[in-house]
């Protein structure tokens, strides 16, 4: 995208949302503000292009409830987006509402809302207009935090919209939620003009000017930021060349991780083990991100770990090589420093395993940390799953002494599947009760590398964590 502003012409279309064809079927999240108008509009233009129609696609809007007007917006919103071909459905952010903290609050909401919604209608992609400006603030917010490599990087194109809680099921067959941004190159001035041009009207939320938001206060010093020469453009450029870095670190993080390096080790039963050698000598920054990675991976809470609190435990780990064996809890995992590894796992008593129903035909996430999926043919009703306790490993040892041979503490936070009060399996210790198979029901730990990229969706917020 040019650096002018001038209106997007039809031949630039292709550039825009190409990239993004192959996650749908998918979801546009339209507030009635210029950007998200654009976005609505301009998505349309491009299907016309390509002979699709714009009926396969939802409109979501999301009223938050925060303004009298709020619920004749939603409906402006759908009336246009039905007017465009597209389906509509507006989510409700319904119940008390926080009096601090507001915007970061309904961004959590909205975000909540509308995977929700993608979950169970089948959508894998969401669309969001985050532009240029957006990038250039949420750059200039996450300085103010003192944000690492990753909250510098700001907005990625496309990122992960967030893990399924404990009990949800996969309606989307067992595939990641994305939110795909197609504007983060074209400046918040192009969409403008391009629906003055069509003479397409749209909504101006007030709190976009309101100085008791962050956002909002930026907006204002923005001729200031200008003649500094902290521009919106070079402030994304700045974002692209860290987002560049980081994809580096990521490919030497990746390569440590990888099983064929040695250097860590990813037990069936949810316990990650790292050799202390490679971990003393990878660069800081490496280290930082294979601890992360173990963290979000054995504690199952699927979010981004704080980066000063990662540095206090690593630190510790280097340290606890002079100081012998040490021991730490973080984000529900629990890490501990022996003479040759570190070893992480999930941290005993910190909140209660979950016990669910799994229907067949479903696969769910147990406890962050075990996909958990029972055959659409499995016979009789849903499965329960909870963890097997100490009680169940005894049973399950006095039944089969040949399963698992894993560490009693580990072994007894591990999912266990019953059926009309039965045990019928135990997946991560090898464990079925005849004639059942792994075919049957199974439950995988979903490991490192995948729980590195189940983070939450605030990512496409305003620099919150500070990473």
């Amino acid at each position: 995208m040019d650096d002018n502003h001038d209106p997007i012409r039809p031949e630039e279309l292709d550039g825009l949302f190409t990239r993004f064809a192959a996650l749908g079927p998918g979801a546009l999240a339209v507030s009635g503000g210029s950007d998200s108008t654009a976005l609505m509009v301009l998505f349309a233009d491009w299907l016309r292009q390509r002979g699709r129609s714009t009926g396969a696609c939802t409109v979501l809007t999301v009223d938050h409830g925060l303004r009298a007007s709020s619920a004749d917006e939603a409906r402006a919103v759908a009336a246009s987006a039905v007017e465009l071909g597209y389906r509509h459905a507006t989510l409700a952010w319904e119940g008390p509402k926080p009096r601090s903290g507001i915007q970061a609050a309904a961004r959590t909401a909205r975000y909540r809302l509308m995977g929700s919604y993608m979950r169970a209608h089948g959508l894998g992609l969401l669309l969001a207009a985050h532009t240029r400006d957006d990038q250039a603030e949420t750059l200039l917010m996450r300085l103010a935090r003192g944000s690492g490599l990753d909250g510098l990087a700001a907005m990625a194109p496309l990122s992960p919209l967030g893990e399924r809680g404990p009990g949800d099921s996969a309606a989307t067959g067992g595939r990641a939620l994305w939110i795909g941004r197609p504007f983060l190159d074209v400046p918040k001035a192009c969409l403008r003009a391009t629906l003055e041009e069509r003479g397409v009207r749209w909504m101006e939320d007030p709190s976009n000017i309101a100085p008791e938001f962050e956002r909002a206060r930026l907006r204002a010093a923005g001729a200031h930021l200008e003649a500094l020469g902290l521009t919106p453009d070079m402030l994304a450029l700045s974002a692209a060349r860290l987002a560049r870095a980081r994809r580096a670190i990521e490919g030497m993080v990746d390569g440590l991780c990888d099983p064929a390096a040695g250097a860590v080790h990813v037990d069936p039963w949810g316990v990650i083990v790292c050799d202390r050698a490679p971990l003393q000598e990878a660069g800081e920054e490496v280290a930082l991100r294979v601890l992360e990675r173990a963290v979000i991976a054995a504690g199952g809470s699927g979010e981004r770990v704080p980066l000063a609190k990662l540095e206090a435990v690593l630190a510790g780990i280097r340290a606890a090589r002079a100081a012998g064996p040490g021991r730490w809890t973080l984000a529900r995992a629990l890490i501990a420093a022996e003479p040759s590894i570190v070893r992480v796992e999930r941290e005993p008593g910190r909140e209660p395993l979950p016990e669910i129903a799994v229907s067949p035909g479903a696969t769910v996430l147990w406890d962050g940390r075990f996909r958990v999926t029972v055959a659409a043919g499995f016979p009789g009703g849903p499965v329960q799953v909870r963890p097997l306790g100490e009680a169940g490993l005894r049973e399950l040892r006095r039944r089969a002494p040949g399963a698992e041979d894993a560490p009693a503490r580990a072994a007894a936070a591990v999912p266990s599947l019953w059926h009309e009060g039965r045990l019928i399996a135990v997946p991560p210790l090898r464990y079925w009760a005849p004639p059942l198979a792994s075919g049957d029901v199974g439950a995988i730990f979903v490991g490192i590398a995948s729980s590195a990229r189940a983070l939450n969706p605030a990512d496409a917020g305003d620099g919150q964590r500070r990473r």
